[in-house]
C-alpha cells in the first residue's frame, strides 16, 4: 500500500440464483477446494473495523465466487456456476476458511477454475446487514449472469462503524496440478499456501488522517494551540466498484485486476467531523473543487516582555496575550500539495494512505532598521553686505 503525505458467523448457504451444473462427475474422488486470505498491510483499529495482522479476522466471512472452465480460460464471458458469493468464515486457528457444501478440484487437469472473493461478506440482503454492527453500511454484491461481480457501498458517517471493505486479485485458471505441486510455477506458486487457496485483499478504500504538527521553531511558552475541529464537506459517501481483469500481457507472468469506483452521485454527498485520532476509510474519488478541509481552532500568543500593559493598580505588566478564539481556516482540498512537492492531491485513490498535516507556525513580528545615506549636498552662497 503507498503512503502519501501533505463478518459475521451464521447459517452456511450456497447461493442458489447462479449456480449451474458443472458435471459432478468431473469432481468424484478429488481433492477439497480450501481458502486462506492475505491482505496487502495491516491496519489496527480497537472495534477491528480495520485489519489487523495481514488477514481476515477470525469469525469473520468474506464471499467467493468461483467460475469452472471446462477445457477453457478465463473471459469476462465466464459465469460464476461453480460459487455464486459463496459464504466461507476464518475459523481461526491457522485453519482454512470453513463453507459448506465443499467444492473439488475438477479431476481434469485441462479444466481450470477461477477465483475472485470480497470482505466482509454479505447476502445480499438488508437484513444480515445489522449483524454486522454496521446500520449504514449499504454493501451488496451484484451477481453476475457472466463476469465479474459489482458491489454498492455507502460509507458510514460513524467512524465506529466505517468497514475496511475490500476485494482480491482474481486468481484466474487454476489447475488441479496446482493444488499438490510444491513448485507450480508463476503464476501460481504465489497463489497456495498449504494446498489452500490464497486470496490477496486490496483496500477498496482510502484511508484519510488527520495530524497537528507544531514548527520546532515555535516557543512553546509564547505559542498555544487548541484544536477545536476538523470538517471535511461535499464528500462523496456512496458509489458503485467494478472490479476489472486485464490478462498477462507475456506467458508465465500475472495478470492484474483494477479497483473501479463509478457512479457517483451530488446526492451522495456528505460532510465528515473529523478527529486527529482516528483513522477514516472514505470512498475513493477525485476530489471536486468544492470539496473542503476546514479547520477550526484557538490561538493565544504572548509577547517576550517588549509590549507593555499596566493592570488595575496602574503598574506595568511586560506580557501581554493576544488570543484569537474560535478561528477558522478553510482550504480547498484538491489544491492541498504532497509534502515536499508542488503536486497537489486531487484524488483519494483505493488502497491508499493520505496525512493530511496541520502545521502549526506562527509569523512573528519583528523589526530591524536601515538608514539611509544623506542626500545631495546642496550648497549655498551667502555674500554679507555691508551696512
Amino acid at each position: 500500500m503507498k503512503i502519501k503525505r501533505f463478518c459475521i458467523i451464521g447459517m452456511i448457504v450456497l447461493m442458489g440464483g447462479c449456480v449451474a451444473d458443472v458435471g459432478e462427475s468431473s469432481f468424484k474422488e478429488s481433492r477439497p477446494i480450501t481458502f486462506t486470505s492475505y491482505t496487502t498491510q495491516p491496519m489496527t483499529r480497537a472495534d477491528s473495523a480495520l485489519l489487523a495482522d495481514n488477514t481476515i479476522p477470525a469469525g469473520r466471512s468474506i464471499g467467493v465466487y468461483a467460475y469452472y472452465h471446462d477445457n477453457t480460460t478465463w473471459s469476462d464471458a465466464a459465469t460464476p456456476n461453480f460459487m455464486c458469493n459463496q459464504q466461507a468464515i476464518n475459523i481461526g486457528f491457522d485453519l482454512p476458511f470453513s463453507y459448506a457444501p465443499l467444492k473439488y478440484w475438477p479431476n481434469e487437469n485441462e479444466d481450470k477454475v477461477s477465483f475472485i472473493a470480497y470482505y466482509p461478506y454479505t447476502s445480499n440482503t438488508t437484513a444480515d446487514i445489522s449483524t454486522l454492527g454496521v446500520t449504514a453500511l449499504l454493501l451488496s454484491s451484484s451477481d453476475p449472469a457472466s463476469g465479474l461481480p459489482t458491489f454498492r457501498f455507502a460509507v458510514n458517517n460513524d467512524v465506529k462503524k466505517q468497514v475496511d471493505f475490500m476485494v482480491s486479485d482474481l486468481i484466474p485458471d487454476l489447475p488441479k496440478s496446482r493444488d499438490t505441486d510444491p513448485n507450480p510455477g508463476t503464476p501460481f506458486n504465489n497463489l497456495t499456501i498449504t494446498d489452500r487457496v490464497r486470496f490477496i485483499f486490496r483496500h477498496a478504500m482510502s484511508k484519510i488522517e488527520f495530524r497537528v504538527i507544531v514548527d520546532p521553531t515555535v516557543r512553546k511558552d509564547l505559542a498555544y494551540f487548541t484544536l477545536k475541529g476538523i470538517q471535511l464537506t461535499n464528500i462523496y459517501d456512496e458509489a458503485q466498484l467494478t472490479p476489472t481483469y486485464t490478462p498477462p500481457i507475456a506467458p508465465a507472468t500475472k495478470g492484474t485486476t483494477a479497483i473501479n469506483w463509478s457512479d457517483y452521485s451530488d446526492s451522495h454527498k456528505t460532510t465528515y467531523d473529523c478527529k486527529t485520532t482516528e483513522a477514516y476509510l472514505l470512498l475513493p474519488q477525485t476530489l471536486s473543487d468544492a470539496a473542503r478541509l476546514t479547520v477550526t481552532y484557538d490561538l493565544a500568543f504572548k509577547s517576550e516582555g517588549t509590549t507593555y500593559t499596566y493592570n488595575a493598580d496602574g503598574n506595568p505588566v511586560p506580557t501581554e496575550e493576544y488570543v484569537f478564539a474560535t478561528r477558522t481556516t478553510t482550504y480547498q482540498l484538491n489544491t492541498l500539495k504532497k509534502t515536499g512537492t508542488t503536486t497537489p492531491i486531487d484524488a483519494w485513490l483505493p488502497n491508499h494512505h493520505y496525512i493530511y498535516n496541520l502545521i502549526i507556525k506562527p509569523h512573528r513580528i519583528e523589526f530591524t532598521g536601515q538608514v539611509v545615506e544623506w542626500g545631495e549636498e546642496v550648497p549655498f552662497e551667502v555674500t554679507p553686505e555691508a551696512s
